[in-house]
């Protein structure tokens, strides 16, 4: 069978964490290395991993607070077991289904040469599981897979909790390790331009939504009404809630990969990298389409929405 090295990163988890870590270890079809990463927990949390710490198949380790950004990118660039046929990420409160890691598997099992990454589509839940509130991409415009990489950069898709990719593009990742960076959208930007990104619309994990997540979208956003949303629209632009730092990302792509990037690539990049101080520059990704994801079937506030980020500051 296949090995899954499974990276969680854990910080104050102990309401949700035994579970999700059962789920990750009942997984099928598949044998799973587990390796946690505690953030400098203050709660119960590292006495509940201290039951699992004599499994064979699992590895804490007990780390300093550097928060989940880099906690993560220290597991896949220090932490993950070199022997592994897959490397995936989780987080410490949702549940797996299974079957999720031997889907994801099986659709990587073709790509033997080239880097890849599986994303995968996610059930929300309330907060103790007894509700599923839909599919989180079901609440978005269709996504266009097919666009181009820097169209696809700066709209990306795809959350660390459903990423899963090959050991040929875990040493695609260890090419160039960047400073505190979001994980999951830099692993999606590197196989963006230089691997292959498979879309499976399945949901095999249950996302759990409550106050004490650290990122994804809450159960109250979900119930806004359209003036609350009006009215979170222009808090988020202020504040760049939006915003997944697309300067700084293409930034790093440029600096740690630009021996692989193509010439198309490089200059798309280096546009992104330098638009905030550049009326001009902005201008050029308006009027030349790069923010552009999805043609026909993307809906007209979307596209507004990303023009307002554009001009905010806020890509």
């Amino acid at each position: 069978m296949s090995v899954v090295n499974v990276l969680m990163s854990s910080y104050n988890g102990e309401k949700y964490i035994r579970r999700q870590i059962d789920s990750i270890l009942s997984q099928q079809n598949v044998e799973v290395f587990l390796t946690i990463r505690d953030d400098g927990s203050t709660d119960h949390t590292l006495s509940i991993l201290q039951d699992y710490q004599n499994l064979t198949n699992v590895r804490i380790i007990k780390g300093a607070n550097v928060g989940f950004r880099q906690s993560f990118i220290k597991l896949y660039s220090e932490l993950r077991n070199e022997d592994a046929d897959y490397y995936a990420f989780s987080d410490q409160d949702d549940v797996w289904m299974p079957q999720k890691l031997n889907e994801a598997v099986k659709k990587l099992n073709v790509y033997s040469v080239e880097p890849a990454l599986y994303i995968s589509d996610r059930f929300i839940v309330n907060e103790d599981v007894s509700k599923i509130l839909g599919k989180v991409y079901d609440r978005y415009p269709e996504y266009n897979w097919r666009a181009t990489p820097i169209s696809r950069f700066i709209d990306s898709r795809g959350a660390g909790c459903v990423q899963v990719w090959n050991s040929v593009g875990q040493k695609l990742l260890e090419h160039y390790i960047p400073l505190n960076v979001t994980h999951d959208e830099w692993v999606t930007a590197v196989f963006t331009f230089m691997g292959k990104i498979i879309y499976d619309n399945n949901a095999y994990i249950f996302y759990r939504r409550h106050q004490g997540n650290v990122s994804g979208t809450t159960k109250n956003e979900i119930e806004l009404g359209y003036v609350g949303k009006f009215i979170n629209l222009f808090k988020n632009l202020k504040n760049k809630s939006f915003s997944q730092r697309i300067d700084v990302r293409a930034k790093f792509l440029l600096e740690g990969y630009s021996d692989i990037l193509t010439v198309s690539d490089k200059k798309d990049l280096f546009l992104f990298s330098t638009y905030k101080n550049s009326f001009s520059k902005k201008m050029q990704i308006l009027f030349r389409g790069k923010i552009r994801v999805t043609a026909g079937f993307t809906t007209k506030n979307y596209q507004v929405v990303k023009v307002l980020m554009l001009f905010t500051n806020g890509l």
